[in-house]
């Protein structure tokens, strides 16, 4: 298993372990995408293989296929949403309950800012009076998303983010990918190796880059239905989101057509077409909305109204 883009952090995981300095309890922060699923799958081969992992052991090869019984996803194990019964159940009682293959139980808590504070209440005494088998491996894209009491009895690593060209390389060693679809992707993703994947199987992000483009098409025909009925296609807050920093690309992208520069955004056409319509003030000022608008969305604003909001102030 090779991490690629992070050769910073696995020296630091590396030095943590071979100096018996690795936590019990784990938080890996990042991006969707960033590869924190599988760092945190390189730190479960540490706490049962080595400090360095040998990647060839039954340890590590089950561990590579989702397989190993003492290595346990809890999101999946709760079908999908945590609740406090299930985490009772699968953590709390179960943590009681010595490995079945080995020393070591690793919980791997996919999504942990998903979590009520009930839920993650429940977890408290197992992180602060843990079975000496035991360890935890929280996933999030913000540890600000979980409780201070959490937050204090873990050791915290931020992904560290892949370059395009990183991303390239990982697509076409490891998954196959035709190097210059790989490039192209890299490029749109800025990075972002599970993004990418999502968009060569068909997954969640295609959906989002193509309700971009239908915004774009509307900003560039100066259609304020257009851009308002592409943005309600989306329900959930960070759908929207990431529907805007797709759209903010293929804005940036505009502006690359009329600098001369080169294209990476989901929506090449689009952009060369709001480069003929609008120029650098305008499309800038554009971007300045987009930007305003997704700084606040934590704030729980009623999507159609920021829809309109934006509108407003991106049709000129």
């Amino acid at each position: 298993m090779k991490l690629y883009g992070k050769e910073s952090l696995v020296e630091i995981l590396e030095d943590a372990a071979g100096e018996n300095r690795l936590s019990h309890a784990v938080l890996l922060t990042g991006e969707k995408g960033s590869g924190r699923r599988t760092t945190a799958k390189f730190i479960a081969k540490q706490m049962m293989c080595g400090a360095v992992p040998c990647e060839s052991c039954p340890v590590c090869s089950k561990i590579d296929a989702d397989s190993h019984p003492d290595v346990i996803f809890v999101l999946q194990k709760c079908g999908g949403k945590y609740n406090i019964e299930n985490m009772r159940e699968i953590v709390s009682k179960g943590a009681a309950v010595k490995p079945n293959d080995g020393d070591v139980k690793v919980y791997i808590f996919e999504n942990a800012d998903e979590m009520s504070a009930a839920v993650q209440d429940t977890l408290l005494k197992n992180i602060e009076e843990p079975e000496p088998w035991n360890r935890f491996i929280f996933l999030c894209e913000n540890s600000g998303s979980l409780l201070s009491t959490i937050r204090s009895r873990v050791t915290e690593y931020r992904i560290p983010e892949c370059s395009p060209e990183e991303c390239c390389e990982c697509l076409v060693n490891e998954f196959s990918v035709d190097r210059a679809k790989a490039r192209e992707l890299s490029q749109t993703m800025s990075g972002n190796i599970g993004k990418c994947l999502e968009v060569l199987n068909g997954g969640d992000e295609t959906k989002l880059m193509e309700t971009a483009r239908h915004a774009a098409a509307g900003i560039a025909k100066k259609s304020g239905y257009m851009v308002c009925a592409a943005l309600a296609e989306q329900s959930g807050r960070k759908e929207y989101a990431g529907v805007l920093e797709y759209l903010a690309g293929i804005l940036r992208d505009a502006l690359a057509v009329r600098a001369g520069g080169e294209l990476c955004s989901c929506g090449k056409a689009e952009a060369r077409n709001i480069a003929k319509v609008y120029d650098e003030a305008a499309v800038t000022a554009m971007l300045d909305k987009i930007f305003e608008v997704n700084s606040v969305g934590s704030l729980n604003l009623n999507l159609a109204l920021c829809s309109a909001y934006l509108t407003s102030g991106i049709i000129i």
